[in-house]
């Protein structure tokens, strides 16, 4: 029987969340008419995450598993479940319950009232420290600056897409998606809808700064070639100020006034130095990109995904 709704979630070294998000979503969809499929995909963990979901699926045909070779990234690991749900609808949601399963009553009646997209914005998170509440805000500031694509605060990949839209985020080629921008993109009328995070069931974030920071880069190169005007714009400015200082060294010249060298120089080399870097930084993540493109890898590898009787 082909599920109307499939509930698609990412994981990774989650294996004390399976069981309690399962039974969270089950509970919340219990008064829905048709049933649900309840897509896991292991991103490469090194715990008993598969094992919890072989044995849901044991009393529970409708859940699924779609296994990783490695630790991909939860872009890619989305990508897969996009790629291998079977519902009308999708939802993607995290299993550490951060992202309440209350909520999806809410995410389908705006659905069922004619919403493609219906993006949740997170109100607060509880286990956000200062630190990471101000680095989230610089990156979405950073992506509104260099993309033009809108960014809104608080959200992520709590959301719900129509079959339509789902496939059309799978017409994209990137080996490295960035869900949120490409769905801003496209340009589809998106639903907006409030929650509350809910502390971590149990364990910790797998989400670092640095993947952070990698997944904010990943955005902006894929999105924009605004970096690259920037650099543009910073060697134009290094020739403008080198010009204007030459015309000030001759106009003081012909005064009799002599000019010190030496703080000069230096400030000339260290100025253009880092024009120099931050123009090559920039070059080198566009052409890192193009490399990846053209080597034609996929974005993941699916050591397993046999789930019987499907």
């Amino acid at each position: 029987m082909t599920p109307e709704l499939s509930i698609v979630t990412p994981a990774w070294n989650e294996a004390g969340n399976i069981r309690k998000f399962y039974e969270a979503v089950r509970a919340a969809l219990a008064h829905e008419p048709h049933p649900a499929e309840i897509l896991i995909v292991d991103d490469g963990s090194t715990d008993k995450t598969a094992e919890q979901v072989r044995e849901l699926r044991r009393i529970d045909p409708l859940v699924r598993l779609v296994r990783l070779q490695r630790n991909f990234g939860n872009q890619a690991a989305l990508l897969a479940g996009l790629r291998a749900a079977r519902g009308s609808v999708l939802i993607t949601m995290d299993c550490d319950l951060q992202h309440p399963p209350q909520e999806l009553s809410r995410m389908l009646a705006a659905w069922r009232s004619g919403a493609s997209v219906v993006q949740m914005i997170r109100r607060g998170n509880p286990d956000a420290g200062l630190f990471r509440r101000i680095t989230s805000k610089l990156f979405d500031s950073a992506l509104q600056l260099l993309t033009n694509i809108p960014v809104v605060d608080g959200a992520g990949d709590f959301r719900l897409l129509d079959a339509r839209t789902a496939q059309l985020l799978l017409q994209f080629s990137d080996t490295r998606p960035f869900y949120r921008g490409m769905i801003n993109w496209l340009g589809v009328p998106v639903v907006y809808l409030d929650y509350q995070a809910h502390p971590r069931s149990e364990g910790r974030s797998g989400i670092t700064f640095r993947k952070r920071l990698r997944l904010s880069l990943d955005g902006i190169t894929a999105l924009s070639i605004r970096p690259l005007r920037v650099a543009l714009l910073l060697g134009a400015t290094a020739v403008s100020l080198s010009l204007l200082y030459a015309v000030a060294v001759l106009i003081a010249y012909f005064y009799g006034h002599s000019v010190s060298g030496y703080p000069t120089i230096i400030f000339s080399v260290v100025f253009l130095g880092a024009v120099q870097l931050v123009s090559i930084g920039i070059l080198g993540e566009y052409i890192g990109r193009i490399y990846e493109q053209s080597r034609g890898l996929p974005a993941y590898v699916v050591a397993d995904d046999n789930n019987e009787d499907d």
